[in-house]
């Protein structure tokens, strides 16, 4: 905004903040997966570029647009990707087949859609998966999912959005 409480973060870069998003990266294979594609992922994956790693796949944990309209980037006037998986819940992988501009990323095949099921582990490679889960949150559109993200030594929960806790 353009209140006191942001002026400082808009004249000082190293306090900018970005939208909900995480980089799972696999040194060893030299790639990555994003857990939801912000408006701002043009500058999130310029930071990834450090690792030297390509990017293997998508995330979505649902459709409001924080979280998914940084596809865009991905179609033919941008990066123009081959087949990036995209890895979505039934009611959202609807929602992305029948709404323009995304058709066009899934006819062109920048992206290729992949529907997953809540609860059911996604073996990302020899060492890594991905169990996605319902979370409460206002599902206007498709369902809200957090993903568990397990590895040989630990385990982490991405939740992006939830309406509650206790729920």
């Amino acid at each position: 905004c353009k209140e006191e409480c942001c002026a400082f973060a808009w004249k000082n870069y190293s306090v900018k903040r970005f939208p909900s998003c995480l980089a799972l990266i696999d040194k060893n294979q030299k790639n990555y997966w994003l857990f939801d594609i912000t408006p701002e992922i043009k500058e999130q994956i310029h930071m990834l570029d450090q690792f030297n790693c390509s990017l293997a796949g998508v995330f979505i944990t649902h459709a409001h647009i924080g979280h998914y309209i940084g596809l865009l980037e991905l179609g033919l006037e941008v990066m123009h990707t081959r087949n990036i998986p995209v890895y979505v819940m039934p009611k959202m992988k609807y929602f992305l087949e029948e709404n323009a501009p995304f058709t066009q990323l899934i006819e062109l095949h920048n992206i290729e859609l992949v529907e997953i099921k809540a609860d059911i582990a996604l073996p990302l490679n020899d060492s890594i998966s991905v169990t996605p889960f319902l979370v409460p949150h206002r599902n206007e559109l498709s369902e809200t999912v957090g993903f568990r993200i397990e590895s040989e030594n630990t385990s982490l929960i991405y939740i992006s959005d939830i309406d509650s806790w206790d729920d």
